[in-house]
């Protein structure tokens, strides 16, 4: 699409706005803002002292793994600095200039915007801190120049009053840290030059189109960058699958399609609407994997490093893109689950980071609070057939599955597994991921050390004490749903060890619960052991060989030993996630299998 676009036109042909988002002397826009709580919050912080980030909690990445001590103080500072621009917008007194100045004037002063687990060196053989005189564009060292660069336009005017100096410093370090190297640069990883693009690539990009748009003073250099982010703009966009499937998982979508979307919304923005590409089909399947990917409430299929609740702050994005590729059921559905966990949601909590998305959910918020909403939400399926997801639904029964491959970005090794809901009770579920750590992200220690990334601790079987292996040839080789019933065939998910030549994986949905039956071929002189994992948040125990989970629900086996393992997550995400402290793994074990029948139903 995009790469379609330089190849038939131009961009000389459009004229390039550069007002943008409404500055404070817009004020019909900005006394009509609805978000009031920014005052009371920025009163409250304005004797406010800017934390120092040490050369120790930049270091402590390295040293320990720890990510969050660097962490911490960064993002504060930002969403301070976002906090008191927007309670100055709203309020337009010149009460909260001093903290502004202070707040860009320490961010100016940072050696690097973006994080320290974020250096291009996937050999972690790093410096202990960030070189000044190498600037590296991470994910929020975009999102840094993204809001300094919008407060600084937004404020243009009351800033030249007051300190007009650091309109300047903020000119010097935008062109220092973010414009040039970027032009300069075809080497870093999420441009997609030379490695597959992921969610970096759209969430980048998606705030040096602003920084761009907002402060590019020569055409001729605003051109040559639209010219290179179309280019990797279209790596991203032609590497999903034409499903719009997002294999990052819902909790990445936000950052992902979510983010796809703003920049292609800032385009049609900045041209008057001339250049608009939400007539693509493609682009309106990425809208929808939303929707698809839905299970119930604020709950979505938990794959890859994603959490299972908490995406209803997503909806607004959600019906800005549904609303512009012209998704009326797409609009109904985003705003049924907006509306439901309303009055729970603090905009403020969530969308303090980055302001241009904070503009762009007051703006479709406005519209989807009182959208007339329409039930149900889903049919009896909901498939992507390409990325081999799949929900089925029958009464308050949701049964979610996935085939796909163990290479996916942000990949669990998951092939096979399913997870079960009695409406908004979590039943069967794949754990997600605990807080990022240094662990995370290296190939040593993802598979290892981590257990949730591991395919035994999913729902899933281990074969001869063999659980699946990373990398994309371990995969499922055939994935069919229809109403009621999913079949997955992935022997090829387990490495040659596991003995298994044949698995075949039914998932049955009726009226009573789900029947899971996996059918085993072994090779030759291999062994036949096999242990079925099934993963629950509810209270467990055992009784007469059948697993009773919370005193409702009734898990049992045709075949095999029944005994249970508790684990706590002791990792605060997880236990805000699954509203408890661990999971319960049930395990199955026989030692003579050919086929193992696995039931769930309630009591």
């Amino acid at each position: 699409m995009f790469q379609r676009f330089l190849e038939q036109q131009s961009f000389s042909d459009y004229h390039f706005r550069s007002d943008l988002f409404p500055p404070i002397t817009d004020r019909a826009f900005w006394d009509a803002f609805e978000n009031t709580e920014c005052i009371s919050l920025a009163e409250a912080a304005l004797n406010y002292d800017w934390p120092i980030i040490k050369a120790t909690d930049f270091m402590a990445f390295k040293k320990t793994g720890d990510r969050m001590v660097m962490e911490q103080p960064h993002f504060a500072r930002r969403e301070h600095l976002i906090l008191f621009a927007l309670a100055e917008l709203k309020e337009n007194k010149g009460r909260f200039l001093p903290q502004i100045v202070n707040g860009l004037f320490a961010t100016c002063e940072e050696t690097f915007w973006g994080l320290s687990a974020h250096w291009p060196d996937l050999t972690y053989a790093v410096e202990h801190i960030h070189r000044a005189d190498d600037p590296y564009i991470d994910l929020f060292a975009a999102e840094t120049a993204e809001h300094v660069a919008m407060i600084a336009a937004l404020l243009r005017e009351p800033l030249k009053d007051y300190c007009p100096e650091i309109l300047d410093r903020i000119e010097y370090e935008l062109d220092r840290r973010i414009k040039t190297p970027y032009l300069s640069h075809r080497d870093w990883h999420w441009m997609g030059y030379h490695r597959a693009a992921n969610n970096w690539t759209p969430w980048i990009l998606s705030n040096l189109l602003t920084v761009f748009l907002l402060t590019e003073k020569s055409e001729l250099h605003l051109h040559r960058a639209l010219t290179k982010m179309f280019i990797e703009i279209e790596f991203y966009y032609a590497g999903l699958p034409a499903d719009g499937g997002c294999d990052e998982g819902p909790s990445y979508w936000d950052h992902a399609g979510g983010t796809l979307f703003q920049f292609v919304y800032q385009l049609k923005q900045a041209t008057d609407g001339k250049l608009d590409f939400f007539g693509d089909e493609k682009l309106a399947r990425i809208a929808a994997y939303m929707q698809k990917a839905h299970v119930v409430s604020s709950f979505f299929v938990n794959v890859a490093d994603a959490h299972a609740s908490g995406h209803a702050f997503s909806m607004p994005i959600l019906f800005g893109f549904a609303r512009e590729t012209g998704q009326k059921e797409l609009m109904n559905f985003s705003a049924a689950v907006y509306q439901e966990r309303a009055s729970a949601l603090r905009p403020l909590s969530h969308n303090i980071r980055n302001l241009r998305r904070l503009l762009y959910h007051a703006e479709f918020v406005r519209e989807m609070k009182n959208y007339p909403v329409s039930l149900p939400l889903h049919g009896a399926v909901e498939l992507l057939s390409e990325m081999q997801l799949a929900v089925l639904r029958r009464g308050d029964w949701i049964l979610s599955a996935k085939g796909g491959h163990n290479s996916e970005h942000h990949n669990h090794n998951d092939v096979g597994s399913f997870a079960l809901y009695d409406g908004t009770t979590p039943i069967l579920v794949d754990v997600g991921i605990n807080t990022y750590s240094r662990d995370t992200f290296r190939s040593e220690t993802r598979y290892t050390v981590i257990p949730w990334t591991q395919s035994s601790y999913h729902n899933l079987p281990i074969v001869n004490g063999v659980s699946q292996r990373n990398g994309k040839k371990y995969r499922a080789d055939g994935f069919a749903v229809e109403e009621g019933k999913i079949e997955i065939s992935f022997a090829d998910a387990y490495p040659s060890e596991a003995g298994i030549r044949r698995l075949t994986r039914s998932l049955t949905l009726d009226a009573h619960g789900v029947c899971a039956e996996d059918r085993f071929a072994f090779a030759e002189g291999a062994s036949h052991a096999v242990t079925e994992v099934l993963m629950s948040v509810l209270p467990v125990r055992m009784e007469n060989g059948v697993a009773i989970l919370d005193e409702r629900y009734r898990v049992q086996a045709d075949g095999g030993v029944l005994r249970t393992e508790y684990m706590p997550f002791a990792d605060a995400k997880l236990e805000t996630d699954w509203h408890t402290a661990g999971v319960t793994r049930i395990l199955f074990e026989a030692t003579d299998a050919d086929r193992m029948r696995l039931t769930v139903e309630k009591i």
